[in-house]
């Protein structure tokens, strides 16, 4: 089985495709999301526009794995499977033409970002798609969309002197499952990248998921009064993509003083409390169970006791 890491993979298509011939690699669906069904397959579909190219590379990759699994290949119309994969592949790897993956029998194991890659022979470089995001849902947890809250610069931050030209704001967005999420930032209703810099992949938090990104901008920007700082996350079921914002505004105070917003040291101190009445209602609902138990293993025994002098 033969095994590639992904950073050597980013090098040699960031070095050679110079982004342009991968941006002829195509991969439909960008993502999915389905159920466990008995027997239930999953097919993932690649094309590319690449002279002469004849051979495409499917490629899987699991969450919080550097490693990119190599599955089989098509050569022209002929898959060639690697061992022990529970994939079929099929179509044409020829320009223009679509090659297909199929993965048998799915499970929640299934889950992973699928690749794709063009080649024209084993000595030419590879150049990727975008890749596949599958997700099977597990069986006890439930789709649930993202709360969304935009947290300001900290009091510290603003009244820090060397932190005078650039202040962070962070966007939490929590209570989401499965984990196809994405993050944007606008300023005034303008995109901003600059300064954008989001989790990845998503944090698990017990059946749910959590992704924290921050945004970093220029003090002035946010000393002035009525700048809007908006937050969007965008969310796929497995069927549509939801949309949830959440905005603060400019703090107008070069001092530094937080007035509306809610302020970081007040959402962890929030969430502390949450978690802390959690762990307290827990331990309630065990002591309760105890006592249950032994009350009426207590009854067993005198109605045993009772009968016995019967």
């Amino acid at each position: 089985m033969l095994t590639i890491t992904f950073l050597a993979l980013i090098i040699t298509f960031t070095v050679v495709s110079g982004a342009s011939l991968s941006d002829q690699v195509h991969q439909t669906p960008p993502e999915m999301v389905v159920a466990i069904k008995s027997g239930a397959t999953v097919t993932l579909n690649c094309s590319h526009s690449i002279k002469d190219y004849n051979q495409i590379l499917w490629y899987k990759q699991q969450r919080n794995d550097k490693q990119l699994k190599l599955l089989g290949n098509i050569y022209s119309t002929t898959a060639n499977l690697e061992k022990g994969m529970n994939v079929e592949m099929s179509g044409s790897a020829d320009q223009d033409k679509t090659a297909s993956l199929t993965i048998q029998k799915i499970s929640v194991e299934s889950s992973a970002v699928y690749f794709c890659a063009a080649r024209f022979h084993n000595a030419e470089p590879a150049f990727f798609g975008k890749g596949t995001k599958l997700t099977v849902l597990e069986p006890l947890c439930n789709v649930s969309t993202p709360t969304v809250v935009v947290l300001p610069p900290s009091e510290k931050e603003c009244r820090d002197r060397k932190e005078q030209l650039k202040k962070t704001l962070v966007c939490v967005a929590s209570g989401f499952y499965p984990d196809h999420v994405g993050v944007s930032w606008t300023v005034n209703g303008q995109s901003v990248i600059k300064g954008v810099a989001s989790d990845h992949p998503a944090l698990r938090v017990g059946d749910k998921y959590q992704i924290t990104s921050r945004l970093r901008v220029e003090a002035r920007e946010w000393y002035t009064e009525g700048t809007i700082f908006t937050c969007n996350v965008s969310f796929f079921n497995g069927t549509d993509t939801f949309n949830t914002s959440a905005e603060v505004y400019g703090s107008g105070d070069v001092n530094g003083t937080q007035t509306d917003a809610m302020t970081r040291e007040e959402f962890v101190k929030v969430t502390q409390t949450a978690k802390l009445s959690y762990i307290v209602m827990i331990v309630k609902n065990i002591v309760y169970g105890v006592f249950v138990t032994i009350l009426a293993w207590k009854l067993g025994i005198g109605r045993s006791h009772a009968t016995a002098k019967k």
